[in-house]
């Protein structure tokens, strides 16, 4: 090998630092087993990182499928009994009286809590191997004497002994797991071997349906008893032969390789194997709020188990499939939750400082499908099975939580008990949760789902309290100066609670003092000379060591020194010790292996030291004021931002999706390539971008909340702290989606307000207008954005021109910058098609500013002379027949097949104006609704009931509330014609329903709301006929406009849209004219339009309306 070759090696090597120690016998009382081999080995005590890959991937080997094949057995026995229901188990035992069933399954875990600790110490006193080996061959036996069960008192029996057996298993095998790999491997190990109580979901129902279909399912539940009982058995035998117990007496590895394997494991502080119990360690365990936090998680987390592993069967069978198929249709639910359970996991590997946040999602998702099987209707079997689908989230998030349990706790002892009593508390779940679901409340079994749903919160933010107590254990760790210690673990076999930190009085010689200290001059100097943004690092610097290679003991500091170290800040650029010749280590070389202690992990980069909730355990010892200063000093050299601060990297990027996702559409001023660096760059357009996201999807983890940031960005604009002004109105146009009041007053947080002053900037800047050929305003990417920011004001001053009858201030003759372009918008296709959308809502928007302008001309004419313009209604045909197809609205049938939420909200300003243009004066009644306006309304009920039936109305703009009053008072009118009755008040609900939603985000839709009650509240004895104006003999109007065919606005509505659809299109098939209808002339009248949203609107102290003298025509 080459001088270069070796020096590689050694930079890829880790060292053991102990000497061998051969022929001494060890103490396994205090000590943990694994200085067995440490003492013994005499081999060379480095290694390689290949070295360690390939040994890790062998031991996956050996391993994981003997754990995967166990637990998965396990998990089919256990839940056989809710599939052995469905085919005669309930009858054949008499478990259909009462709650025999539930209790059934809920005393099966009572014999898991009695069980798992004389398991747990069955398991450290013996052979962990032939422990598990017994108690598999045993639980096997039990099972299959489930078919000598003659009533549901023998069964209760049988199944608490079975629980009793089983209940040793997954502690044992978290110990295992424990025992063979480093913390931030622990994970995702978990994860697999746990991840198969959901894939055997998949294979048992096959399986049990070919039994199922013996005497024609009559008793054939015996026949799936004796086939898993006897294939339990089987592998019980076999167990003893393939499970590898632990690494100290594991087969299948050489000397080096079993060195390797415990040796690397010292980092864990926890050991591998300590047969004598320590009741001291249970003691401090019983005192640990973190132990009783996670024992609660599993507690209420497992509750959620009971509708999962008990009666999921029964559930999709009360949904009305037959027992086989219901056998089937639990194959999807074993999928995902199998699945999850090893994502779930992975992405604990995978990133830092996420458990805690994993264990919370995965039960919000349990809350999302127990709301949805508690609130939809048993005629929503599609949605009901999505949420039994679902149901299992929680599973994920315990494949997580006991990694977590695990990688936090030392001392052999205590991490036994504390496995077990995490198991207990899963097994308290799980006996309880059977007993919340009773027959009684079958099919819904709706307490039981209340129950799911109250449990599941509470232990979703119990695991966010265990972060933060988490944190605060290493911060008071921080303080204090003290570091983990590594080099002892085994030795001492100390909890996390007792170990301190590694001191060189252990060490004879003072050469072992004189390297250490070495290596912290080495160490403050990477620090402190460590090169600056854009400078070239050389091959030559050193980098700095982990914290954990800085240990030193203050009795072998150099005297010379003083009794204490110059302050940080009188510390020269280069720190230098004053190490005695005679002490420093002769083979002492510049480029130095790193200890066993911070070998690498699994993959580069993928160290979880650190993690808020998994990394460092919390030591306590003595501490040493130069290191404590010298932790200091790299705490202060850190740049971080504050966790208010938007541009925080786990919140800029979620903000950033959702400002992607659901305002681009409609703001497309922001840009992939370059947001990144503008948000590091502008404070404001952070703030700005943080209030949209969050106000639209507000993340769970903790943020100031749209109001906070509004508030900093509005002040850094008032104070010209962005020196931008393109960045400042591109911020500006964010505010669009904070409307702190109703738009009834003048003040200076309306979107009104906020789109003048953009307008006045841009126009101030010449952004209305196209740059010269050359100027700097014309390179394609400036001139994309002014296009882009320009076209965005433009279409909101026109929509709140007509919805809000504002007047328009910007005049069109004065505009030369062109349309929006393909080329202004990325070209991946979701992008172009939302390109495409902001282009049609740009046309739409100066469609409806021209109506507005037509219809405040026609405010002083008298009506016999008041025409609206029959441009404009072409206009609207021509706007809506040019749209391609991708963003033609999808509501030909009664059923939307399609949905796109970008193309639904394209369209409800459509229809508004549609409405507001057939809306005719009767002052002082309420306006009445043509055919037209009646239809318009109709449909946009039927966009709001699509975006309602899918969960999430936040992405809504606050302009809806208009959007759903002029609906209202079209719908509202059509309540009052016999054939459209129905349908129109349903659609009424439906607007109700969108307002209240929209109640959550935005003040005007107070206003709608009280509107609405007022009118619907009106009696029916005051809404007589009004005074309607003459038509000609056919029913149609004399108007000039009558010749217009008004079905040209509707290209996408067909008879089977809707009932009222079915009736006004009737005449294209059977001669019959919709004008035909007892309606006035399409003569529109801005004023009594203008007066009417007055009335609808604005219901403050300051106008006191009095509705007792309006009259609803009957049409």
């Amino acid at each position: 090998m080459s001088d270069s070759e070796k020096g590689a090696a050694i930079n890829h090597r880790e060292e053991a630092d102990m000497t061998p120690k051969q022929g001494v016998e060890v103490d396994t009382v205090h000590q943990d087993e694994a200085m067995k081999v440490l003492e013994a080995y005499g081999g060379d005590e480095a290694w390689t990182e290949a070295e360690e890959k390939k040994l890790r991937r062998k031991i996956d080997w050996k391993l994981m499928p003997v754990l995967c094949a166990t637990y998965g057995l396990q998990y089919y026995d256990k839940a056989m009994l809710s599939q052995a229901a469905l085919f005669g188990l309930r009858e054949d035992l008499g478990l259909l009286t009462g709650d025999r069933y539930a209790m059934s399954a809920a005393i099966f875990y009572l014999g898991f809590i009695i069980g798992a600790y004389p398991a747990m110490m069955l398991a450290q006193r013996y052979p962990i191997e032939r422990v598990a080996s017994g108690i598999v061959t045993i639980w096997g036996i039990c099972l299959i004497l489930t078919v000598v069960c003659k009533d549901y008192k023998t069964l209760y029996t049988q199944r608490f002994f079975l629980g009793l057996l089983e209940s040793g298993i997954s502690p044992m095998f978290m110990m295992i797991v424990g025992s063979f790999y480093k913390k931030n491997e622990q994970a995702m190990r978990m994860g697999i071997w746990y991840s198969c109580t959901g894939y055997v979901s998949i294979i048992s129902p096959i399986i049990n349906y070919g039994f199922g279909q013996i005497n024609g399912g009559v008793s054939s539940w015996r026949y799936m008893y004796y086939f898993s009982g006897a294939l339990t058995i089987v592998w019980g035998i076999i167990l003893v032969f393939v499970l590898p117990p632990d690494p100290v007496r594991a087969k299948g590895f050489n000397e080096r390789e079993r060195y390797i394997l415990v040796a690397r494991l010292k980092t864990n502080n926890s050991g591998v194997r300590n047969t004598h119990l320590k009741v001291a360690q249970i003691w401090e365990l019983l005192l640990d709020p973190k132990f009783w936090i996670v024992f609660s998680i599993a507690f209420l987390s497992m509750i959620a188990n009971a509708p999962i592993s008990t009666f999921v069967p029964i559930i999709i069978h009360g949904f009305g499939f037959s027992t086989l198929n219901s056998l089937l249709l639990m194959m999807p639910c074993g999928a995902y939750a199998g699945t999850l359970q090893l994502l779930f996991p992975y992405l604990a590997y995978k990133y830092r400082n996420n458990r805690s946040y994993l264990v919370f999602i995965a039960q919000m998702g349990t809350v999302l499908a127990a709301l949805l099987l508690w609130l939809l209707p048993l005629s929503a079997t599609g949605a009901l099975l999505f949420a039994v689908y679902i149901l299992p989230s929680v599973g994920g998030g315990y494949a997580v939580l006991m990694g977590l349990q695990i990688a936090n706790t030392a001392g052999y002892t205590k991490r036994s008990v504390a496995s077990s009593g995490l198991y207990i508390g899963y097994c308290l779940g799980n006996f309880v949760g059977p007993l919340c679901f009773k027959k009684g409340d079958a099919p819904r079994f709706e307490p039981g789902f209340i129950v799911v749903v109250v449990t599941s919160i509470i232990a979703g933010l119990l695991a966010l309290v265990y972060r933060v107590l988490c944190m605060w254990s290493n911060s008071k760790r921080d303080k204090s100066g003290t570091t983990e210690g590594f080099d002892h673990a085994y030795e001492d076999d100390l909890t996390d609670k007792k170990i301190k930190i590694v001191i060189f009085g252990r060490h004879e010689g003072a050469s072992s003092a004189g390297e250490r200290l070495r290596k912290l001059s080495v160490a403050l100097n990477a620090i402190l000379l460590s090169p600056q943004v854009g400078e070239d690092v050389g091959e030559n610097n050193p980098e700095p060591p982990d914290a954990t290679e800085i240990d030193f003991d203050e009795n072998v500091i150099d005297p010379g020194m003083g009794d204490t170290p110059a302050p940080v800040h009188a510390t020269p650029i280069h720190v230098a010790f004053n190490i005695p010749t005679a002490e420093r280590a002769p083979d002492a070389a510049v480029n130095h292996p790193t200890k066993s202690s911070t070998s690498p992990t699994e993959g580069a980069g993928r160290s979880h030291a650190g993690d808020v909730d998994t990394g460092f355990l919390q030591i306590y010892g003595p501490e040493n004021q130069l290191e404590a200063e010298q932790q200091e000093l790299v705490a202060n050299l850190e740049l971080r931002n504050p966790a208010s601060d938007p541009r925080q990297q786990e919140l800029q990027q979620s903000f950033s999706e959702t400002y992607f996702e659901y305002c681009y559409p409609w703001c497309p001023v922001l840009d992939h390539d370059t947001l990144d660096s503008e948000l590091a760059r502008s404070p404001m357009l952070a703030n700005a971008l943080a209030l949209a996201a969050s106000h639209i999807q507000p993340p769970l983890i903790p943020h100031q909340g749209p109001a906070a940031y509004y508030d900093k960005a509005r002040m850094m604009f008032y104070m010209d702290e962005e020196p931008d002004i393109l960045t400042s109105l591109k911020a500006v146009s964010l505010f669009y989606w904070w409307a702190p009041r109703s738009p009834s007053t003048a003040h200076r947080h309306a979107s009104w307000w906020w789109t003048s002053v953009i307008i006045r900037h841009a126009q101030q800047m010449n952004i209305h207008r196209e740059p010269k050929q050359g100027s700097v305003a014309s390179s394609a990417l400036h001139l994309s954005l002014r296009r882009r920011l320009w076209w965005t004001v433009f279409a909101r001053e026109r929509l709140t021109s007509l919805c809000q009858s504002k007047p328009c201030i910007i005049c069109p003759e004065d505009m030369t910058i062109q349309e929006v372009q393909p080329s202004d918008f990325p070209s991946d296709p979701t992008s172009q098609k939302k390109g495409r959308i902001f282009k049609y809502w740009v046309r739409l928007s100066g469609i409806m500013g021209k109506v507005s302008k037509a219809l405040s001309k026609s405010v002083d004419l008298p009506p016999e002379t008041a025409t609206f313009p029959t441009e404009l209604r072409q206009e609207l045909v021509a706007w809506v027949q040019s749209l391609p197809a991708d963003l033609q609205l999808p509501i030909g049938s009664s059923r939307t097949e399609g949905f796109d939420r970008d193309v639904h909200q394209l369209h409800l300003p459509y229809l508004t104006t549609i409405i507001v243009m057939h809306l005719q004066r009767t002052t002082p009644d309420l306006p009445q609704a043509l055919p037209p306006a009646i239809l318009a309304a109709s449909c946009i009920a039927r966009i709001l009931r699509d975006i309602l039936s899918r969960g999430n109305a936040r992405f809504l703009m606050a302009i809806t509330c208009w959007y759903c009053g002029t609906a209202f008072i079209a719908l509202l009118q059509a309540s009052r014609i016999k054939q459209f009755s129905q349908e129109a008040e349903e659609g009424l609900d439906i607007l109700d329903q969108a307002v209240g939603q929209l109640q959550q985000m935005w003040a005007s839709a107070n206003v709608i709301r009280q509107g609405f009650e007022r009118l619907r509240a009106l009696p029916r004895s005051m809404m007589h006929a009004g005074k309607g104006r003459s038509t000609a003999p056919n029913g149609s109007s004399d108007a000039p406009s009558n010749d217009f065919d008004w079905k040209l606005l509707f290209p996408f509505v067909t008879r089977s849209t809707s009932r009222i659809a079915d009736c006004l299109l009737a005449d294209d098939e059977f001669g019959t004219t919709a004008t035909a209808l007892p309606s006035p002339e399409n003569a529109v009248f801005h004023e009594d339009l203008l007066n009417r949203y007055h009335d609808l609107l604005e219901p403050f102290v300051d106008y006191n309306f009095d509705f007792s003298n309006i009259n609803l025509d009957i049409l």
